[in-house]
């Protein structure tokens, strides 16, 4: 059999994934039969019409819809001309109306001229490997929940975003009594079952230290320790900030431990970022941070996040940076809580990704005037 004699329609019903091609409107113009073996649909019902039609209707792991321009993957993959590096979980719509969860990867497709004229998405069904994982997710989930305190005097806004089912950044804030909040983001290194179990590691040292939190750098002194004891050859570290707020003053006491520095958004719109900086947690033996201070004035917002909202490419290939961070920020209305779910659909719209490729964290805290 010459190869080059098949169709391109014959090699790709010979792939056990599903396979369909859309062109730049999302328009579907091929399935294959492992798309109908997966979702139930056939050909001849989804040919035709766009993938956004009431067909397989995505969403992601957190249950969002996909189907809109920004978060479809194969869109992303059309408007910046490029393949998705990873395969991405996304949960597909069935003829019957069920869920499956499905791995993707998408492509462009360019013609002669080299103009990209559609794209090309592959899922295969994960089920058996995503079954364990939801279950994982449930527990950290309800582990690492923090129900945020209800004060006139200080609004608190949290946004999260994992990369996969579970995730290695973790974040709470709590009230210590009188004016005096506790506030700490972090992030583990790498992703995955491994980060998501440090996580849940540093939920229960949060406990431990619980008579401490009045005080940054002993607080960040002791994860240090106790980090390193947990794995000391396994070159195991979370970056973090931890510091207090005192909402009646505004004198914010911090230590910041090799995490990316928080932005104070001031009342006019405009941002400033806090620069001091000691080593990640777990990476240096018997380390002493100091806690250095800051004043965030009615009016200001203190944003804290983990660096998957500033290690993201543009479509030229420029990481954002804390500049392109505080670039979004001071586009949101000056003087009011920031709008943390606004903020992650700008970090993808700019970005040059098909997602988000980290754990991302947003933290706010706004004193009002």
């Amino acid at each position: 059999m010459d190869i080059a004699q098949l169709a391109a329609g014959q090699l790709l019903d010979a792939l056990p994934s599903g396979a369909y091609i859309t062109d730049c409107d999302r328009r579907i113009l091929y399935w294959n039969k492992a798309a109908e073996r997966i979702t139930g649909w056939p050909a001849a019902e989804v040919v035709g019409r766009s993938c956004f039609e009431n067909i397989l209707c995505h969403i992601d792991k957190d249950g969002h819809p996909l189907c809109g321009k920004e978060y479809c993957p194969l869109h992303r993959s059309i408007v910046t001309d490029r393949a998705g590096d990873e395969p991405l979980l996304i949960f597909a719509q069935t003829r019957s109306g069920r869920r499956v969860p499905v791995e993707v990867t998408v492509a462009p497709l360019r013609n002669g001229a080299g103009r990209v004229v559609g794209g090309i998405e592959l899922f295969r069904d994960a089920t058996d490997s995503v079954s364990d994982m939801r279950r994982a997710r449930v527990i950290q989930e309800n582990t690492l929940r923090c129900p945020l305190p209800e004060d006139p005097r200080l609004v608190c806004r949290t946004h999260r975003i994992s990369r996969d089912l579970v995730g290695g950044d973790f974040h709470r804030i709590e009230h210590l009594g009188g004016p005096l909040y506790a506030a700490l983001i972090a992030d583990v290194a790498g992703h995955g079952v491994a980060s998501a179990l440090y996580a849940m590691q540093l939920r229960a040292l949060w406990e431990d230290l619980r008579p401490e939190l009045r005080d940054p750098a002993r607080v960040c002194s002791a994860i240090n320790r106790r980090v390193r004891a947990i794995a000391p050859d396994e070159g195991y570290f979370a970056t973090a900030v931890y510091g207090t707020l005192d909402v009646e003053t505004g004198r914010f006491l911090y230590v910041r431990a090799g995490h990316p520095p928080p932005i104070i958004r001031s009342r006019d719109g405009g941002c400033r970022s806090l620069s001091e900086n000691g080593p990640a947690l777990g990476l240096v033996e018997d380390f002493s941070y100091r806690a250095l201070e800051e004043v965030v004035a009615e009016g200001e917002t203190l944003l804290l996040y983990t660096d998957g909202a500033i290690e993201i490419a543009d479509l030229d290939g420029r990481e954002f940076g804390i500049s392109g961070l505080a670039e979004i920020v001071e586009e949101a209305a000056a003087g009011a809580p920031l709008d943390l779910a606004a903020l992650e659909d700008k970090l993808l719209a700019r970005s040059g990704c098909i997602h988000l490729p980290d754990d991302v964290t947003l933290l706010a805290l706004h004193r009002p005037r």
